[in-house]
């Protein structure tokens, strides 16, 4: 249930397929301490991203959801945002007060899972959840518990996988796997976990659910969501070039979105609690 790819990976455009050696959970403290650059110009992206429909601002309380050791935490607590995490496995909460103490951050990673979060109602600001919902046991749990857990306004920012589109980063050596029947997706999931776990990156909780952007929208409304943010909207200005000028006609061209939603692996959205 922790992020299962590696921090700030972002979907992948065109016919790739990637999968990690490692899952993220497993990351010692070296490597982790290592991944701390990536993260920080990740989170900056994400940052600008938000903006326009969230304006996030220390000293604000910002939950991630399979936190692992803290990685992108990490950047957060540094520019002076309360952090917290929740991570399953203990493992990585262990490495996390390791990275907290040689970074001299002050990090908040508590065991638990997403469709349980261990935190009180309205207690945090924004939720992160980056390659997370593939991976629960109840999606819609997972939504309605950050709606519990988030103030007024607060929000929601997370990725994960898209039925929709043929190109993933969950295993490797199955082509088109997004388009194979669920029931067939699970048995080859578990197969592989248990037989060949190199080509779902060592995790012991391979991705289980495939979304499609409808259920997802229809999801994060149910749960109380007022407002849904897609990828291409969160991406519009951020490119001055031809392809910056598709994904800012990605996020009002209905026919746009939908070619691009094909042609790029995994989805992200930002829902808003108002």
């Amino acid at each position: 249930m922790s992020n299962q790819t590696s921090v700030g990976v972002e979907a992948q455009i065109g016919p790739l397929t990637i999968v990690k050696e490692q899952a993220t959970e497993q990351a010692d403290l070296q490597t982790a301490l290592a991944r701390l650059p990536e993260s920080e110009a990740f989170l900056d992206r994400q940052l600008r991203r938000v903006e326009p429909f969230f304006p996030l601002r220390p000293p604000a309380r910002v939950l991630d959801i399979g936190a692992a050791q803290g990685v992108w935490l990490t950047p957060l607590a540094k520019r002076g945002f309360e952090s917290v995490g929740v991570e399953p496995w203990e493992p990585a909460i262990e490495v996390s007060r390791d990275l907290a103490e040689a970074t001299g951050v002050r990090l908040d990673i508590r065991p638990g899972v997403a469709e349980s979060l261990p935190f009180e109602d309205a207690s945090v600001d924004f939720v992160n959840a980056y390659s997370v919902l593939e991976h629960v046991d109840d999606p819609d749990q997972v939504l309605r518990e950050v709606f519990r857990v988030l103030r007024r306004p607060g929000a929601f920012l997370f990725s994960t996988t898209s039925a929709i589109s043929p190109f993933q980063v969950e295993i490797a050596g199955f082509p088109l796997f997004p388009w194979y029947p669920p029931p067939l997706q699970r048995r080859i999931m578990a197969w592989a976990t248990e037989k060949r776990p190199a080509l779902v990156g060592n995790t012991t909780r391979p991705a289980i659910h495939w979304f499609k952007h409808r259920d997802i929208r229809r999801s994060a409304r149910e749960a109380g969501f007022t407002e849904v943010v897609n990828r291409w909207q969160l991406r519009r200005g951020e490119r001055d070039d031809a392809i910056g000028r598709v994904i800012d006609l990605a996020g009002s061209n209905r026919a746009v979105r939908l070619a691009g939603d094909i042609a790029t692996s995994g989805m992200e959205y930002l829902v808003v609690k108002r």
